[in-house]
């Protein structure tokens, strides 16, 4: 079992201070539209102090079933351009609460970043957040050009949920036989409904926040009926991998689902696909989102940055 001082001091102060600011809650025992709304509050936390970008400008994008509110990144000059989805476990958040690591890896990659509003569960349980990463992912493409980004030069990123609908996504064209991310940046992904990992039993308990308990509990919104049979496109940890394009992959030491990412580098090592893992040590599930005040957060977007770079 980790002990609680295993945590990097800046994460554990910059949790201290986050809390301190927070209304306390338990998503898992509150209507869903109160949760959402105290998690979005806690996460705009870090917002303050984000590094500028050239250009930002919120658009709409026509979705499957609704408009779509998206937000484009720009750094300057470049010839990349990425898709990103957001965390929070397919329940919560939005392009407003990780503006931050949006504009951190717009910088840090030097390329136009597009973050998009997927519609979440309960409500709208899988496939509907899929179908519309989907949709914005094929507005991208359509709308390279026109970014001044050549159709080679685009990928996708994402973390926690978010991770898991960027690889799904990029499962979902290649089945397709449409266009697919040349590289994608994936952080601490939920991957698969899988509960008895020693990441689990390390750190599920709640000393680093995601517990083990409340894991089960967001796959239970976006997943109906048995997670045991969930379909590959949900849990992507275990759809087919050959021919996908390269992946860097995060994960935090302390969180419950690194073993996640763990077992999908494995995976993409024995289908070929070439992957990047970078394990950060003393990090919680999160933790990228805490840019302003942990070096760790930084380090990991710069990783990731460089990687795309060289990727696209």
């Amino acid at each position: 079992m980790s002990a609680p001082d295993a945590i990097d001091p800046e994460i554990r102060a910059a949790r201290a201070a986050q809390a301190a600011a927070a209304t306390p809650f338990d998503i898992t025992t509150l209507p869903i539209a109160e949760g959402r709304e105290l998690s979005n509050a806690a996460a705009l936390f870090f917002n303050d102090g984000t590094p500028e970008v050239a250009t930002v400008e919120t658009i709409a994008i026509d979705g499957p079933a609704s408009t779509l509110r998206a937000r484009i990144f720009k750094p300057g000059a470049t010839e990349r351009a990425l898709l990103y989805l957001h965390g929070g476990g397919w329940v919560t958040c939005n392009v407003d609460t990780h503006d931050s690591v949006m504009r951190r890896l717009s910088l840090a990659a030097n390329a136009i970043v597009v973050g998009v509003d997927f519609r979440l569960a309960p409500e709208h349980p899988f496939p509907a957040p899929l179908d519309d990463a989907i949709a914005a992912w094929r507005w991208l493409v359509a709308n390279a050009a026109a970014l001044g980004v050549p159709d080679t030069k685009l990928g996708v990123a994402g973390d926690s949920g978010g991770a898991s609908l960027a690889l799904a996504l990029a499962i979902a064209e290649r089945d397709a036989g449409r266009p697919y991310p040349h590289a994608s940046a994936l952080f601490y992904g939920a991957f698969a409904p899988q509960f008895d990992t020693p990441s689990h039993a390390r750190n599920g308990g709640g000393a680093y926040g995601l517990t083990t308990e409340r894991m089960r509990w967001y796959w239970r919104q976006y997943v109906p009926g048995a997670l045991d049979s969930a379909p590959p496109l949900a849990a992507p940890l275990r759809a087919n991998l050959a021919g996908l394009r390269a992946h860097h992959l995060s994960l935090a030491d302390l969180d419950v689902i690194a073993d996640d990412t763990r077992l999908l580098h494995e995976k993409f090592a024995a289908v070929g696909i070439p992957s990047e893992l970078e394990e950060w040590k003393g990090a919680v599930h999160g933790f990228i989102q805490m840019g302003r005040d942990v070096a760790l957060a930084r380090q990991a977007i710069a990783k990731a940055g460089d990687f795309l770079k060289r990727r696209l």
